[in-house]
């Protein structure tokens, strides 16, 4: 690489605006999927002391996707009446409250409901940061997708290699008011996020010719495009944190579980991080989303293989690949429509791709319970994989705004 095109690749703008919306963006992203994580370090505690099953923990970790994807249609409504500020506010109070009540039930039922709490306030989150995104550094989408999914995988490492030890070391019998403790900081957050308001745009509401067209428009097959997108990446991503567990039990292997989810998050850090200086050159481009996808359907096989120890390092090149193509899924919206677009497309691709994240778990997680087979639970993510891979060409040939 030259020096003329690092000094490109890096140019950002070095102004105090940018700098600010650039680290609001970080910890907005923190918090996407933060209180998602804490469940799978906290597995065995689930299944021995509230006696949850396999498939029970996949409904409890992938049923924010539910909620996400039913409170994405609310969000785009919020979003072009209010504005993203007041939408990504309530979001973040909403799942706040919803994660510190997921400590007080000692049953699957109240455990679910408080869980759909916390996933609607995520559903207004993921709605308006990549509106925030391109109201903050237009020309930068694909950096700004890249920094706030740094921020999302940095909470994910948080929660899952830091809340078996926050719990075996000071919390032990009372490891479940770690749903609490993780959002204690979100308060200070929304302080800042307001005082924002003054360097920073934050959209107050689309214009009134737009304000009907928050509905998911179902005939526009760049949205289905994104959708199968988003249930391929999306269901990598939550699949290896869900069925890694699995794998390693069925190995008599759960003391690598710590270090194999480490490796999976932190891997995806690493891969953010270059995306920070490379998505606004790929993002576009087909090659780089079906390469992507393959490696991280080629990890799978060789995590179920690993023997002994070496599977933390597989995880880790699971995690590698899976979190860049999140990052150009979660980009791709905002480099192909305009910010009077976005409400629309993004609550269709979030409703429909959600949902299908959440069916695709939930079925892997029978499918192991069933079979007995840990390999099986990723079948349903394979054959999305290559639906979404067949629909990259004609979705990157629309324009873009």
């Amino acid at each position: 690489m030259t020096s003329r095109t690092l000094e490109g690749a890096l140019d950002t703008e070095n102004t105090g605006e940018h700098r600010l919306a650039y680290g609001l963006l970080w910890c907005l992203g923190l918090y996407l999927r933060l209180s998602v994580l804490i469940v799978p370090p906290l597995i065995p505690q689930l299944k021995r002391v509230l006696g949850f099953s396999s498939g029970d923990v996949a409904i409890a970790t992938s049923l924010p996707l539910v909620t996400l994807a039913c409170g994405a249609l609310v969000a785009g409504w919020l979003l072009a009446r209010l504005g993203a500020r007041i939408c990504m506010l309530g979001g973040l109070a909403v799942m706040a409250l919803g994660s510190a009540l997921r400590a007080v039930p000692e049953d699957f039922l109240p455990f679910l409901l408080a869980t759909v709490v916390m996933g609607a306030g995520i559903a207004f989150m993921q709605t308006a940061i990549p509106v925030l995104a391109k109201l903050w550094v237009p020309g930068r989408v694909g950096r700004a997708s890249a920094i706030y999914t740094n921020g999302l995988l940095v909470g994910e490492l948080l929660a899952a290699g830091a809340t078996g030890p926050l719990v075996a070391a000071w919390l032990q019998e009372d490891w479940q008011w770690a749903f609490a403790l993780w959002v204690a900081p979100v308060p200070l957050l929304m302080l800042v996020l307001s005082l924002a308001g003054k360097a920073l745009p934050m959209a107050s509401k689309l214009p009134r010719s737009q304000g009907g067209l928050t509905l998911p428009d179902v005939r526009d097959g760049r949205m289905w495009r994104l959708v199968w997108l988003l249930g391929c990446a999306a269901a990598l991503y939550f699949c290896g944190n869900v069925f890694l567990p699995p794998i390693l039990e069925d190995s008599e292997r759960l003391m690598l579980l710590g270090p194999s989810l480490a490796s999976l998050n932190a891997a995806q850090m690493l891969s953010s991080a270059l995306l920070v200086i490379w998505a606004d050159r790929l993002l576009g481009q087909r090659w780089p989303l079906v390469v992507i996808t393959l490696c991280a359907l080629l990890a799978i096989p060789a995590m179920l293989v690993s023997p002994g120890a070496s599977i933390v390092w597989t995880a880790g090149v699971f995690g590698f690949f899976t979190s860049a193509l999140f990052i150009f899924v979660l980009a791709l919206p905002a480099w192909l429509a305009s910010v009077e677009q976005l409400p629309r497309l993004m609550s269709g691709m979030l409703f429909f791709g959600y949902l299908l994240v959440f069916a695709i778990t939930v079925l892997g997680g029978w499918l192991n319970d069933v079979s007995g087979h840990v390999a099986l639970a990723f079948l349903p993510t394979l054959v999305v994989s290559v639906v979404a891979m067949l629909g990259t060409r004609r979705l990157l040939a629309a324009d873009h705004a």
